[in-house]
């Protein structure tokens, strides 16, 4: 206890003093996805949003409760079992998560269209295009 106000465990060079003095950066990354920065346009957030909204309402939420509907009459009728603790819980919320994965799963290629689809000068509109383009051209 000398009283310098410096702790003990703190290393007495140049560098570490500038780092509380400086912000240090992260290390950069060798990140290569083209819409790191972006900055998307109002026309594109409305398309991600459309494309949101009718995926769950479209496709997950009829996939959900068709999934709950037959699992739940699969254990009324006696080809499923319950669980002892938690009754048809586990296995109903179960199959609504497997709904909702489906559905998104299910809607993606109408999606990816809607994307496609924005005007020309639309930055994601046009990445989403060169991707369907090449991934077509791959598959021939």
């Amino acid at each position: 206890m000398s009283g310098t106000g410096k702790k003990e465990d703190e290393e007495d060079c140049s560098c570490y003093a500038e780092s509380h003095s400086k912000k240090t950066c992260p290390p950069v990354h060798n990140v290569t996805h083209p819409l790191r920065y972006y900055e998307f346009t109002q026309e594109e957030i409305k398309a991600l949003e459309e494309c949101d909204k009718e995926s769950f309402y479209h496709r997950c939420l009829p996939f959900s409760t068709l999934f709950a509907t037959l699992t739940y009459a699969a254990i009324r009728n006696g080809y499923l079992s319950k669980n002892a603790h938690f009754g048809v819980a586990p296995k109903v919320m179960v199959s609504i998560l497997f709904g909702h994965v489906v559905g998104r799963l299910s809607y993606m290629k109408s999606c990816d269209a809607k994307l496609r689809r924005l005007p020309g000068n639309s930055y994601l509109g046009n990445v989403m295009r060169k991707h369907h383009t090449a991934s077509e051209s791959a598959k021939r």
